[in-house]
This record gives structure tokens, C-alpha cells and sequence, in this order.
């Protein structure tokens, strides 16, 4: 046990010093590294530098002022002389080099683009020019008889609705015949088949006055004819040869 305490003991005061120079080396290193990258600037560099910082823009002439040049000008012969028009301020080139400012130019706006031209498509036919002339010639036939089995369903519908509406109408008409004359239910169904005196022959049986058929009670018997009331209405009907 006292032998691992002192080597553990040992290896602490050899192990401390190293890790602290290791630590030194670092800082170090890191120091010189960021020494570097400031670096130094050279004399004739900052002169350059600070003379292209000190540029002094020249005042240009303002709006209406008129620059007086004092050179005089000597007319060439032959040449007009050229008068000054008031208002107008002759452009005066500054000196290229140090402090020059260009003039601004004029951009000439942009033309308008021409309208496209408008075309129009009329072909002589309608065939797709991607079908052969047998294919159109199929397809507009198949087309046909589509088109005439709508026709002919329409045509059975609207001769369905008229059928029916002409039953409703006749049905109508009945109803109203019915109203105005009731004698109508029971006079198309009494048959008379003989007359012998009062005694009248209606099918196989015989009929008095007073007696009823159908509802309808006879009032009368006459040579040829007999007369039926029936809710409260008269009717004639004749012997049938």
C-alpha cells in the first residue's frame, strides 16, 4: 500500500509541471498567431490611402449662371462668331485626374415594343389533321347516329307526354259529359229488344212500367220506344231491329 501512495505521488509531481508547460506553449502560440494577423501598414501605402480619402468634389456652376471665360477667343477666319444666349449655361468640362465628377447622362427611355400582329386561324375544314380521312369519315358517321338516337328518344318522349296528355283530356271530357247529362252511364248499356204492348224486352227478361234496370226506372212505353227516368233525368231509347 505505501508503495502505490508513492508512486501515485510521483507521477502527480512529474505529471503537474508538464500539463502547466503544455498550458504555457499554448498561450503562446495563440499570442503570436494574433500578432500576425494584425500586421503593420507601410508608409507609402497609408500616403495612398489617405490620398484617395481626401477627394474634394469641385462646385459645379449652378442653374443660370453663366461662365465667364477669360482666355480670349480668336475668331478663324471665315468662322461666324458664336454669341452667348441667355439662359443657356455652357457645359464646362472639369479636368480629369483628381476630384473629376463625370456628368450625368441622359437616358433615352425605352421604345415602346411594337404590338404583336394578330393572327387568326380559319381552316377550310374541320378535320383533326392528325386523323386519316377514313378515321374523320368513321368518327362524323358515329357522330350522325348519336345525334338521331337523341332525335328519336326526344321524339318517342314528346309523343308519350301528347298520348297522355290527349287521355287526360278525353277523361276530362267524360267527367264533364257525366256531370251534365248522368243518363249517359246507363243508357248506352239498356238494349231493347222488342215491344209487345206495355211489356218491353231488355235481354232475356220482360219490363213493365215502374220497373228498373240499371238504376233507371221506365216511365213510359211506347210503340217504338221507351222512356227511362234516372236521377231525375229522361232519356228515349228506341227498339233496335
Amino acid at each position: 500500500m505505501k508503495k502505490l501512495i508513492c508512486l501515485f505521488t510521483l507521477l502527480a509531481f512529474v505529471c503537474v509541471p508538464f500539463a502547466q508547460a503544455q498550458k504555457t506553449a499554448r498561450k503562446g502560440r495563440r499570442a503570436s498567431a494574433k500578432k500576425d494577423m494584425t500586421g503593420t501598414v507601410a508608409p507609402q501605402a497609408q500616403k495612398a490611402l489617405a490620398a484617395q480619402a481626401d477627394v474634394s468634389v469641385e462646385a459645379l456652376p449652378q442653374a443660370g449662371a453663366v461662365a465667364v471665360d477669360a482666355t480670349p477667343q480668336v475668331p478663324q477666319e471665315g468662322a461666324q462668331p458664336v454669341l452667348p444666349v441667355a439662359g443657356d449655361a455652357p457645359a464646362v468640362p472639369a479636368a480629369e485626374g483628381e476630384g473629376f465628377v463625370a456628368p450625368r447622362e441622359e437616358v433615352a427611355e425605352k421604345p415602346e415594343e411594337a404590338a404583336a400582329p394578330r393572327v387568326v386561324y380559319n381552316p377550310k375544314s374541320r378535320r383533326d389533321p392528325t386523323l386519316s380521312p377514313d378515321d374523320f369519315l368513321l368518327l362524323q358517321f358515329r357522330e350522325q347516329q348519336r345525334l338521331a338516337a337523341i332525335e328519336a328518344e326526344r321524339q318517342r318522349k314528346l309523343a308519350e307526354e301528347r298520348r297522355k296528355r290527349e287521355e287526360e283530356e278525353r277523361l276530362r271530357q267524360l267527367e264533364l259529359a257525366r256531370i251534365k247529362d248522368p243518363t249517359r252511364e246507363v243508357r248506352n248499356r239498356i238494349k231493347i229488344g222488342g215491344i209487345i204492348g206495355q211489356e218491353v224486352f231488355i235481354g232475356s227478361r220482360i219490363y213493365t212500367v215502374g220497373k228498373s234496370i240499371y238504376g233507371a226506372r221506365i216511365v213510359e212505353v211506347r210503340p217504338d220506344s221507351v222512356v227511362f227516368s234516372y236521377k231525375g233525368h229522361k232519356f228515349v231509347r228506341k227498339m233496335q231491329l
